[in-house]
């Protein structure tokens, strides 16, 4: 008796099984875009308090939304959340605008 192959050593699919295969991917991608627009949408539910509290504003949600349909929203939202966090870790110094100097008596 012959042992199954191991999913690694299989015969990648052709021909139509590809077109399958590669059909079922994109589909399943823009399921998951569809999902993540959606969860996204729910965002705007929030107050503006609430969504700063989790390091976006209004703005953030509303630009990603308006985005091409086939990208997913909430990888850019991540992304502007954790720089946003970072920006407000950085040393006061850091933050002070340039041109502004400090006022000492």
């Amino acid at each position: 008796m012959l042992a199954p192959l191991p999913p690694s050593s299989a015969p990648a699919p052709t021909g139509l099984g590809a077109a399958v295969a590669a059909a079922g991917g994109r589909l399943r991608a823009l399921v998951r875009v569809l999902r993540h627009r959606s969860a996204v949408r729910r965002l705007l539910e929030l107050d503006d308090r609430a969504l700063k509290d989790i390091g976006l504003l209004r703005g953030d949600v509303l630009g990603v939304l308006a985005r091409p349909l086939s990208s997913d929203p909430s990888a850019f939202l991540l992304v502007r959340a954790v720089e946003r966090r970072a920006a407000g870790r950085a040393p006061a110094t850091a933050r002070q605008p340039v041109g502004r100097q400090r006022c000492r008596v």
